[in-house]
């Protein structure tokens, strides 16, 4: 696909573990305090205020980011 100023691009991250055994995924990544979230190119953690992302979790093992590529954005 080709990416330039003004495509939606959208990306996904869910984690998988050989871990869970009969725990689900929710469960596992509750009790071991892990936390899945997006961050910017300087390693800041994605907020709501910043209403370029929208971001969207389905459960707490998968998470979503949607934006729209700006020039700025060097195609990255």
């Amino acid at each position: 696909t080709e990416i330039s100023a003004g495509s939606s691009v959208t990306l996904s991250c869910q984690l998988y573990s050989y871990s869970f055994g009969r725990v689900s995924c929710d469960d596992w990544i509750r009790s071991e305090g892990i936390q899945l979230f997006w961050v910017n190119q300087a390693g800041v953690k994605l907020t709501i205020s910043d209403s370029r992302y929208q971001e969207s979790a389905d459960g707490l093992c998968i998470i979503t980011v949607n934006t729209t590529l700006l020039n700025e954005d060097d195609n990255r």
